[in-house]
C-alpha cells in the first residue's frame, strides 16, 4: 500500500508525514500540496496491483479535496484508492457529503496523530496491510 498526504500547508504536511512514519503506518509517504498534483501523479504512476491510502484535505488551491474526489470517482483507478478526509472542517454537511464517495473510508479532524493512525489501522479497509 502507498500512502499520500495531500494538504496545502507545508507545516501540516511535515507533521503528518512524521506521524505516519513514526506510527509505522507507512515508511515513506508521498506528499502533495493540492489535488491536481496528486491526480497527475496517480494517472501517470498508477499500478493496478497497488492500493493507495490518501490523507486528503478539503480546502486547497488549484484543486480542492472535493474536486479531487469528483475527478477520480469515475476513473479506473478509483477502486484502488482509499481516502481518509483529514480536514479542519467540523461542518456536518462536509461529513455527510464525504460519505457519498465510496473511496472515503474515514473522516477525521486535523491534526493527525499516533492515536488516530492506530485507530485507522483497525479500519476494515486497511487491516490487510497491518
Amino acid at each position: 500500500m502507498e500512502a499520500f498526504i495531500v494538504d496545502d500547508d507545508e507545516l501540516t504536511v511535515f507533521l503528518h508525514e512524521v506521524f505516519v512514519k513514526e506510527s509505522n503506518f507507512h515508511h515513506n509517504p508521498h506528499t502533495f500540496y493540492h489535488g491536481k498534483s496528486t491526480l497527475d501523479y496517480l494517472l501517470s504512476h498508477f499500478n493496478p496491483k497497488e492500493k493507495y491510502c490518501i490523507f486528503l484535505d478539503l480546502n486547497m488551491p488549484i484543486m480542492d479535496g472535493w474536486e479531487f474526489l469528483d475527478a477520480i470517482k469515475n476513473k479506473e483507478i478509483s477502486d484502488n484508492i482509499m481516502v481518509v478526509v483529514l480536514t479542519s472542517s467540523i461542518n456536518e454537511v462536509d461529513r455527510r457529503k464525504a460519505k457519498k464517495y465510496h473511496q472515503v473510508i474515514d473522516y477525521m479532524e486535523k491534526p493527525l496523530n499516533g492515536r488516530k493512525l492506530e485507530s485507522l489501522k483497525k479500519n476494515n479497509h486497511l487491516t490487510p496491510f497491518f
